[in-house]
């Protein structure tokens, strides 16, 4: 059956289900007016990745963090394309400067919606490939 169902996670973004695939999509505002927002899109074939590149990347920004002197900015890449920021939207980035996870809580968060994502979009393909 075609269709689509989408439904918002609690760390930001929505969860979109086909009968075929299945990924996160994210939208950032521009800073105003003036700028095109970001769309990013986490496909669910690469879920597992996103996690372990999350817990990686936490995981090196709170060792930077420790080496950065205080009040001086840094940002690097990170794994699957996300960026490690010191300073300015510090913390571990999606892409470029867009959601920032800076705590263990948040962090976990988004993992805990990544796996829900996983077990929902299972249940949800068998419920739309039986119509």
């Amino acid at each position: 059956m075609n269709g689509q169902y989408s439904e918002k996670l609690s760390s930001g973004g929505d969860l979109v289900v086909t009968s075929k695939n299945w990924y996160i999509k994210y939208y950032f505002s521009g800073p105003d007016l003036r700028y095109n927002g970001t769309f990013v899109n986490v496909n669910g074939s690469e879920i597992d990745s996103y996690i372990r590149a999350w817990k990686n990347n936490f995981s090196k920004y709170l060792s930077l963090k420790k080496t950065i002197p205080s009040g001086g900015t840094f940002n690097t890449s990170g794994e699957m394309g996300m960026s490690i920021r010191i300073g300015w939207a510090e913390g571990v980035c999606l892409q470029s400067y867009h959601m920032p996870i800076n705590s263990e809580a948040k962090l976990q968060q988004v993992i805990a919606d990544y796996e829900y994502a996983k077990k929902r979009a299972i249940k949800l393909q068998e419920v739309l490939n039986s119509l």
